[in-house]
């Protein structure tokens, strides 16, 4: 089986540590452009959920990146679909 490596930090990816988001807690993530950081997008009910799915993330736990908490009140969408998503 081929290896899998994350472009920006190197780290080997597992099943574990993939990204992939069975628990449906991320809405998107990915990289930035040029790739010198990346972004999570979490629909939460407050702080203290986003910091216990945080604390679990893959790059978190193994000691890979810092996270900055933002938070966001969308006003306008492009779609009704997001507007559901993220009310």
């Amino acid at each position: 089986m081929e290896q899998k490596f994350c472009q920006s930090c190197g780290m080997l990816l597992t099943d574990d540590n993939k990204g992939t988001n069975d628990d449906g807690d991320f809405i998107v993530s990915g990289a930035q452009t040029p790739r010198i950081s990346g972004m999570i997008m979490i629909k939460a009910e407050n702080r203290a959920a986003v910091d216990a799915i945080i604390a679990q993330a893959p790059f978190n736990i193994n000691g890979i990146t810092d996270y900055r908490i933002v938070g966001l009140a969308p006003t306008m969408f492009c779609e009704s679909t997001l507007y559901c998503l993220l009310r």
